[in-house]
């Protein structure tokens, strides 16, 4: 992924302009634009920013307005000047974190765990605010300790992962910190256990040991290069990417599943991906092969072994670091759907070159006589269902949209959620006539991924951070109904919108599509 920093001379704020751009350029995933006022970031750099320092160089700009004479980095002010700057303001930084550490023990020793936990609190965030500024020059405007622990997560891949919002005892620390900052600010009275700030007291000295790390690192890497910085570095290399007829990755999946499945199975294939992307910056340098594989696999069996694979699918995943996708069918089952004409299973079952393994009978499969070619009025009807989905998709849609400036973030979400339940629904029954025995998100988006392009671009997870957008976004119906909570901000529910409604769009131009001659 490449990386582009917009300067805007003309503008104080960006507040009208960042969604314009980002909306300008949602076609190209592979660039992500990162904004500053003209000003703002010139005396950021004055101020010895590296980031910007490094990005503003002469031979890294691309566009400027003709007859522009704006120059982000002042005049004589080198390498040496700005790293110089840069440890002092991390000094200056690191004394009001300090300050408030002691205040942290001070409290503590004395028995006041409610100013104790605030003190921390307070470290915890400034730490994040200074590392935040240091790597991108843009710290998120929040006292929650939440936001700015995935922000860090998506910024810089060294970050140590002090929490981790999937842990049920983190997600407690993490709910915790939110009624500190609350409670000491608003509210008269607030007790905090002594054993729970001891919790929080790791949490605080591991980020700043990590802290430490990260401002060495960044140093370091200045350092490495400053001198080397030329137009060749801006432009991403070559990638070479494995032949699927010799890959490891899927043939380690098969012998797996062989080895942990008692009875007889077989396998196909039917679908295959892989997404690679490529890191070039002060805080990366660093070219990678493929990043991610995702096999799709139909296991065949005599009985039913669903719930052994969806334990064994993570497992898998996990042990080898792959995307694995398990259907489960029996033959009796899949059979029963050749008979009805499936379009999916004649797909997957006659095309030859699929079969991974067979661990049981699979040469008597008895074929439609349509071999999964409907009729018009079959296909009439398939659109019938469609057009009753997409108005499911565009009510559920609407009802999110219709929630703002409250605080019911999470059922924006859960709505959107929903919509896009109802629009995956409505394609693999129209173009492929198969209606999942999972009808949770999670499931249906991944066999979406598996037939089109677009699902995995508009959730692209190749890193991390997408993974855990991903993760957020197709679990909030579990969370909300099973643990009454999920942890979702203004500014994601604004993001999962927009790829709501997007997603929406290009299901609606894909059906249409296949009309267009009518």
């Amino acid at each position: 992924m490449s990386h582009q920093s917009v300067v805007y001379k003309y503008v104080k704020t960006l507040g009208d302009l960042v969604p314009k751009i980002v909306n300008t350029i949602k076609e190209y995933p592979q660039y992500k634009v990162i904004c500053y006022v003209a000003f703002q970031a010139k005396d950021k750099i004055r101020e010895g920013n590296l980031f910007l320092f490094t990005s503003c160089q002469p031979q890294k700009l691309i566009y400027t307005k003709e007859n522009s004479e704006f120059v982000p980095i002042p005049e004589n002010f080198d390498f040496t000047k700005c790293k110089g700057l840069a440890i002092d303001l991390k000094n200056r930084e690191q004394q009001k974190i300090d300050e408030f550490k002691e205040g942290y023990y001070h409290f503590s020793e004395k028995g006041k765990y409610s100013l104790a936990s605030f003190m921390l609190h307070q470290a915890i965030e400034l730490t994040y605010r200074y590392l935040e500024l240091l790597l991108i020059a843009k710290e998120r405007v929040t006292h929650s300790i939440r936001c700015h622990h995935l922000y860090m997560k998506e910024i810089i891949s060294i970050y140590a992962n002090v929490f981790d919002e999937d842990d049920h005892d983190d997600i407690v620390l993490l709910q915790v910190l939110e009624d500190i900052y609350r409670s000491t600010r608003y509210e008269d009275h607030f007790e905090v256990a002594p054993e729970m700030v001891k919790r929080l007291e790791e949490k605080m000295e591991a980020l700043h040991k990590n802290g430490v790390q990260i401002f060495e690192h960044i140093i370091s890497s200045f350092e490495k290069d400053h001198h080397l910085i030329n137009q060749e570095h801006c432009l991403p290399r070559e990638i070479t990417v494995s032949k699927l007829d010799d890959n490891a990755y899927l043939e380690d999946a098969v012998e797996q599943l062989k080895r942990s499945i008692s009875e007889p199975i077989a396998v196909y294939l039917f679908g295959h991906r892989a997404r690679s992307f490529f890191i070039e910056g002060i805080n990366e340098r660093e070219t990678t092969g493929i990043c991610d594989y995702y096999f799709d696999l139909l296991i065949v069996s005599e009985t039913d072994i669903r719930e052994q694979l969806s334990s064994l699918q993570p497992f898998i995943n996990e042990r080898i670091g792959i995307s694995l996708f398990l259907l489960s069918f029996t033959k009796v089952q899949i059979q029963k759907e050749l008979d009805k004409n499936s379009p999916f299973f004649h797909q997957v079952l006659c095309e030859n070159e699929a079969l991974l393994h067979a661990g049981l009978e699979v040469s008597d499969w008895h074929f439609h006589e349509s071999k999964g070619m409907r009729t018009k009025q079959e296909v009439e009807t398939a659109r019938t269902k469609w057009y009753q989905r997409k108005d499911n998709a565009n009510g559920f849609l609407h009802g999110g949209n219709a929630i703002d400036n409250s605080e019911e973030v999470v059922i924006k979400v859960l709505l959107y959620n929903q919509a896009m339940e109802q629009a995956c629904l409505g394609l693999l029954e129209f173009f492929y006539g198969y209606t999942p025995y999972q009808h949770n998100l999670h499931h249906l988006y991944n066999l979406c991924c598996s037939f089109w392009y677009f699902p995995n671009d508009i959730f692209p997870r190749a890193t991390e951070e997408d993974k855990r957008l991903f993760k957020e976004f197709v679990h909030v119906v579990k969370n909300v109904r099973y643990k009454g909570l999920s942890y979702i901000d203004w500014d994601e529910a604004y993001r999962y919108e927009a790829r709501c409604e997007r997603f929406l769009e290009e299901c609606i131009k894909l059906v249409q599509g296949t009309f267009s001659n009518e």
